[in-house]
């Protein structure tokens, strides 16, 4: 990051929204506008991007357009700001083409320097005219921040502000004409406020029928019909404003943003006749300093007439198309990308859920595009190409798409996780300076040193650059504090390199110099002693990095999965039949190890972000699964070894070998718990089931799985669900997302709890209940220090 650029971050921090600033650095976006040109920004740092959010439309006809540019300077040499008590020409001028754009019988404009202040005049001309207080929004509508505009749109922040009114300002679904008419019938509404389409909802598109069906209702119980166009009108829906594809013709209309050309604060309120009539009566009961300056004037007349004209709306529908069908090509490919939401070239971009939306906002930004998520629907991207785009800034946007998908398929997982830390924070210098020390144990001590992975383990690329001209390549493990003992790490090594001699691909461990297969080190930052243990380098790719994705995601994961099946069970035939080494030593996967009353990966039921609900859904579900495993048992043919952690990313891929990594986790246990850890990143996906099949066809084609064992999958699953929420437990400190996956996590297990339960006999519910009741009233007393209670 350039001197300049860090500097300017740090000032915005200081002085201006340090809570926009560290949620956008958080999300890996410290973008600082510097150049901008047409529909591009380039940074401090020379990052160049595709401007897909114009401000909301304000840069609907580029940054910086040349004629606008000429106009606002010509236009110094006669007008400045203006008097505001004055009339003047560009007023007039303005004002008159205003009202001639706009749909209705449209007669007085109040010019404002904000679409928030505007809205603030819609409702206070509304009130005036109709008698009424009360407004009706819509309930994931958006109309601005200042007082009135505020109560309008966003409660909570409205909430936060001690400035909601919700007596006076009511929210209604979008949509939905029944609820629209239930509030309206009441004869006390004064203004219905409408947005075409929702901005900050991601733009839905209303039925055919709703907004005339509004419009009727209005005149029916005598409400007035604002149509707030801020971000949907002057062209960008393929007519001059968006409401027109309805033949609706509102009584009072607003817009802004694009209305500035980018240049000068501008936005203004249409009114009828009869909305306007209080401006005979009262002719300073609004005003506004800067709004309607001259000079803005001037440079708002040009920007109408080139968003408005013939050429502009005709370009708007001949790329609103093409950027449509490139969108829907790329859109079977991505089962993340779930709907396409289009007037126009006003784009909301639908993707699977929140986390998808956000990744989608940062994959983008990684592949030059700025857009942003819609602040009530986070799973939605707003997309806003400008007016003026031609078919090869269109082809470049959707090259830069196609290109950010698959940059999300193949980096999802380290979003989702937050990556790794900063190189240079305390802890990680510590850390490279311990494996610095590690390596004198092997002769590497003059080796270059590169992160990996810090998770549990710290993973390093070990380069030795003297061992020949390419250099030699290792892989460095420091792991975990006490996780494992020495006994337990030695037969970590012993059972790799017994799969290694069954054919099983997995690195080679390299003894020290010493002729051991691991050392101990420590420093001044780690008192105690961590293992240290140095591996071969595995050429490949992670099973989850699928490439340019030219299949789709669905057919390359089928593809993959049904080799991971087929691996799966080989892993499973060496285990089940190995002699283990005398002294060996692992944990075990067992129902102690998943359901104990302390478990391996800790006591899921205790997460503090549970609600009481879940807690008691979750301890049932304990019970019933502890039955369940007795019931299946611990025959070879279903338990053994196993890898534990069968992720995709502790699987490397090169051409059509697949290579196991990261042994860390493994243990005895039931192989239906290995083929869950497989399936479990995926089981939200529309595909899963197709998923499931593949895996399964693949590890019958190397082992047997009977069709009894299989229908206890979805327990399994079940079972993953709660180590990796125990195993959450103690990270929501240092993973950034950890408390957000343990919700959702949750969420979803308890969803399905019920019908685990479900199957159970009448007298096996008594049971479980009574269970139940007798842990939660005992770890009461215990977390109240009763002595009594037996242990």
């Amino acid at each position: 990051m350039s001197r300049e650029k860090l500097r300017v971050l740090q000032q915005v921090h200081h002085h201006l929204y340090p809570g926009r600033v560290d949620k956008l650095i958080s999300g890996g976006i410290d973008f600082v506008p510097h150049h901008r040109d047409a529909y591009r920004y380039l940074d401090f740092d020379g990052r160049d991007l595709l401007d897909l959010h114009l401000n909301g439309g304000t840069f609907n006809l580029g940054h910086k357009h040349p004629e606008l540019v000429r106009i606002l300077n010509e236009s110094t040499q006669q007008w400045d700001i203006g008097n505001h008590h004055f009339p003047s020409q560009p007023k007039a001028q303005l004002a008159k083409a205003l009202v001639e754009s706009c749909p209705g019988d449209m007669q007085y404009v109040v010019f404002t320097s904000s679409g928030s202040e505007a809205n603030d005049v819609a409702i206070k001309s509304a009130r005036f005219v109709t008698g009424r207080r009360k407004v009706v929004a819509l309930s994931d509508g958006y109309h601005g921040r200042t007082g009135l505009s505020g109560a309008a749109g966003d409660d909570a922040v409205a909430r936060f502000f001690h400035s909601d009114y919700p007596d006076e300002f009511i929210k209604v679904p979008f949509n939905d004409l029944s609820a629209m008419e239930k509030v309206l019938s009441g004869n006390d509404i004064a203004l219905v406020m409408m947005e075409p389409l929702p901005a900050t909802s991601g733009f839905p598109v209303p039925d055919d029928n709703y907004l005339p069906g509004v419009k009727k209702l209005c005149q029916k119980y005598g409400a007035l019909l604002l149509a707030d166009e801020v971000q949907t009108g002057l062209g960008r829906s393929g007519k001059v404003w968006a409401i027109e594809h309805w033949n609706v013709e509102p009584d009072m209309l607003v817009t802004g943003k694009g209305l500035s050309g980018g240049l000068y604060p501008m936005a203004a309120i249409v009114m009828s006749t009869r909305c306007g009539s209080w401006l005979k009566e009262n002719g300073w009961g609004h005003v506004s300093t800067f709004g309607g300056s001259d000079l803005g004037c001037m440079v708002a007349q040009k920007a109408l007439a080139l968003s408005t004209s013939t050429e502009t709306l005709a370009n708007v529908r001949t790329q609103a198309e093409y950027l449509r069908h490139g969108l829907e090509a790329l859109k079977p490919r991505f089962p993340f990308f779930e709907e396409i939401r289009q007037l126009g070239i006003i784009f909301g971009l639908k993707f699977s859920d929140s986390n998808m939306g956000y990744a989608m906002m940062r994959a983008l930004y990684e592949n030059g595009i700025w857009a942003i998520v819609a602040g009530f629907d986070e799973s939605v991207l707003q997309f806003k190409p400008g007016l003026l785009v031609d078919k090869a800034y269109c082809d470049e946007v959707l090259k830069r798409f196609e290109n950010a998908c698959i940059w999300l398929v193949n980096n999802f997982s380290d979003l989702l996780t937050g990556g790794n830390p900063e190189a240079y924070s305390e802890e990680m210098m510590a850390l490279f300076s311990l494996a610095k020390d590690a390596l004198t144990h092997w002769g590497l001590e003059n080796a270059d040193l590169s992160l990996i992975k810090h998770r549990e383990n710290t993973v390093f690329k070990v380069t030795d650059k003297l061992a020949n001209l390419q250099g030699a390549h290792y892989v460095l493990r420091v792991h975990r504090l006490g996780y494992h003992s020495n006994a337990e790490l030695e037969s970590e090594i012993q059972w790799m390199r017994a799969l290694d001699k069954a054919g099983i691909a997995t690195p080679a461990v390299i003894p020290t110099n010493q002729d051991k297969d691991f050392v101990c080190v420590s420093n001044d930052k780690f008192g105690d002693a961590r293992q240290c243990t140095l591996l071969d380098w595995v050429d490949g790719e992670q099973f989850n990095h699928l490439g340019r994705v030219e299949k789709g995601v669905e057919q390359e994961l089928k593809i993959r999965y049904r080799k991971l099946g087929a691996l799966a069970a080989k892993l499973h035939n060496q285990s089940s039949q190995w002699q283990k080494p005398e002294g060996f030593e692992r944990p075990s996967w067992d129902e102690q190890g998943l359901l104990g009353e302390n478990p391996l990966w800790g006591r899921f039921w205790e997460h503090p972000l549970l609600t009481g609900k879940q807690r008691t859904l979750m301890l049932k579900a304990r019970t019933v699964l502890e039955g369940l495993l007795k019931q299946i048992g611990k025959d070879p043919s279903c338990y053994s070894l196993i890898h534990a952690d069968f992720l995709p990313e502790n699987i490397l891929v090169q051409g059509d070998d697949m290579k196991l990594i990261d042994f860390d986790d493994s243990g005895d246990g039931w192989h239906l718990f290995e083929m869950a850890t497989s399936l479990f990143p995926h089981v939200n996906e529309k595909f899963f089931d197709a998923i499931v099949d593949e895996y399964v066809a693949g590890y019958r084609s190397e082992r047997n799985l009977s069709g009894e064992h299989l229908e206890f999958l979805p327990a399994f699953i079940m079972l993953r669900g709660f180590t990796y929420l125990g195993w959450l437990m103690t990270r929501s400190g240092s993973m950034p997302n950890g408390d957000k996956i343990a919700l959702e996590i949750a969420s979803a297990l308890c969803e399905f709890i019920p019908d685990l339960l479900a199957h159970l006999t009448p007298f096996q519910r008594f049971g479980v209940n009574v269970v139940v009741g007798y842990t939660q009233v005992r770890s009461k007393l215990l977390r109240h220090g009763d002595d009594t209670v037996e242990h």
